[in-house]
């Protein structure tokens, strides 16, 4: 295996480091997540501040999720959708699934992975009837199993590296609408790629699609002590923050957006959205779970992960959504 080969496969096992951590908080009952579990073969006991920090990751992305799916949709006639979502580096995240349940899906659902990634995703899928009984009527298993298409979700293999001319023509042909309404998302996903690549991504769909927001999830602050050793730990395990350097501020990861000519761009640290952006109850009830003693541990470590949601241009859909807003 070269050094490529290598480092694509340290960086596809964040995937299952992340469906633990997910797995752990669901289980304890910090998250409602009933599916993950079918996606972690060796569940493992996190942490309380790894819990805490999960929730708040958790949380902050269905509230955009439910935001957005809320905005396309007509309160009125269900069989009525709009809108699209593309989960780029989807992992083994199980949004799809927690939107079905809640009846709150758009018009079309994307996820993108590696080949492996998707393979696994799609076998794990269709051999648990729990997950399988959600997928759309019309769906067909693709790509010698790496994939699955349906009108309503697909389930894509692609190298974001090669986005414009890989990845995209493939959502093309599955059903991506550049009309539509479209909220991408990416959780510690752009941030291993090089600026060079991450950028195209943001170019493309700043070219391409008329309406886009876009929600990331991604490490801040390399330049302090923590930060210094967030990313030493990280090499130990192979692992590069590769545009960290690029975007290491609340600041910069919104300004790349701004820079575009987007509209908007609003950046939050973790600690902040844990502290002025879940409520007080839903705080209590966490501490009810699992004491947590280590609050400027937790504190220090949440300060250097941040959303950012961003959109391209004003409309009554992106306009009326904020991570800063239940």
């Amino acid at each position: 295996m070269d050094a490529g080969a290598s480092g694509d496969a340290v960086v596809q096992g964040t995937s299952s480091d992340a469906a633990v951590s997910r797995e752990s908080a669901a289980r304890l009952g910090y998250i409602d997540d009933p599916y993950i579990r079918h996606f972690v073969k060796r569940p493992q006991r996190r942490a309380p501040l790894i819990n805490r920090g999960t929730h708040s990751r958790f949380d902050g992305v269905q509230r955009i999720l439910r935001q957005f799916v809320a905005q396309v949709n007509s309160p009125s006639d269900s069989d009525c959708r709009r809108g699209q979502i593309v989960n780029l580096g989807a992992g083994m995240d199980t949004s799809y699934f927690l939107l079905k349940r809640l009846d709150m899906l758009p018009r079309r659902f994307f996820e993108v992975d590696f080949a492996e990634i998707t393979a696994r995703k799609a076998a794990t899928i269709c051999r648990t009837p729990q997950l399988k009984m959600l997928l759309p009527d019309d769906i067909k298993v693709a790509a010698g199993g790496a994939e699955l298409h349906s009108a309503g979700y697909s389930l894509i293999a692609g190298d974001l590296r090669e986005f414009a001319t890989q990845v995209a023509p493939r959502l093309v042909e599955l059903g991506f609408d550049v009309a539509e309404p479209t909220l991408f998302l990416s959780e510690c996903v752009l941030i291993y790629l090089e600026p060079r690549h991450s950028d195209k991504v943001l170019d493309w769909i700043t070219a391409n699609v008329r309406y886009a927001g876009i929600l990331t999830y991604e490490q801040i602050l390399p330049d302090n002590r923590f930060g210094r050793m967030m990313i030493e730990n990280l090499r130990a395990r192979g692992l590069e923050l590769r545009g960290l350097h690029a975007y290491p501020t609340l600041q910069s990861t919104s300004q790349r957006f701004l820079d575009r000519g987007w509209h908007s761009a609003v950046a939050v640290d973790l600690a902040t959205y844990h502290e002025e952006l879940v409520s007080e109850a839903e705080r209590a009830r966490l501490a009810r779970i699992e004491f947590l003693d280590e609050w400027e541990e937790f504190r220090l470590l949440a300060q250097h992960y941040a959303f950012t949601f961003a959109f391209t241009k004003q409309s009554p859909v992106f306009d009326a959504m904020s991570i800063e807003r239940a």
